[in-house]
């Protein structure tokens, strides 16, 4: 899966919703939505935590990440084991959401994102205002590049940023994104 159309997906899904400003349960249960839109786009499985009691909807979290897009093809495969409802396979893309600010959480966050094989690791959190955003996303460049966390080729990682300032606008005001390139998260200007 391409890194780049997943998170047009995302962006196209989340426009689609039209976000409103609301409470952090409210956000995470939206950004919930745009997720499970974004799996049916793009045929894929999503797991994730739910507040609904659907049956019909496979929810929880594995490994406690927030959210997995497994790839129904590979998802859907008989594995011959039968006490087991899912099939072991890798996930294409792992999400993790954090609403506390504080930028100890979201580097621990950050870390057990980087611990999942996928081919994409995606990280959604927030900050109060655009200096905190700029700070934040300093903060986790430095500690992946010093840990040592993303070394060759580990995939596509992308950090999702909301600016609290910004929530009357489009997603283009109220998130910033970077993506890590070979040894810095790099800010995507002009996706759409």
């Amino acid at each position: 899966m391409n890194a780049r159309n997943w998170l047009n997906y995302f962006l196209k899904a989340f426009n689609k919703l039209e976000y409103k400003e609301s409470s952090d349960k409210e956000l995470t249960e939206f950004i919930g939505k745009v997720l499970d839109i974004v799996g049916k786009d793009l045929n894929c499985t999503v797991i994730r935590k739910r507040t609904s009691s659907n049956k019909d909807n496979p929810s929880g979290e594995y490994l406690n990440i927030d959210a997995f897009f497994f790839d129904n093809i590979e998802y859907n495969l008989p594995t011959g084991i039968e006490y087991y409802d899912d099939p072991f396979v890798l996930p294409l893309v792992a999400v993790e959401m954090e609403n506390d600010p504080k930028i100890n959480k979201i580097a621990y966050c950050l870390w057990k994102l980087l611990c999942i094989r996928a081919t994409i690791r995606v990280l959604v959190c927030y900050q109060e205002n655009k200096d905190d955003v700029k700070f934040l996303s300093k903060n986790l460049e430095k500690i992946i590049w010093e840990k040592g966390l993303l070394k060759g080729e580990h995939g596509d990682l992308y950090i999702i940023i909301g600016n609290e300032q910004k929530t009357e606008s489009t997603w283009e005001d109220y998130f910033s994104i970077f993506e890590w390139r070979n040894d810095r998260l790099e800010k995507i200007e002009d996706l759409y």
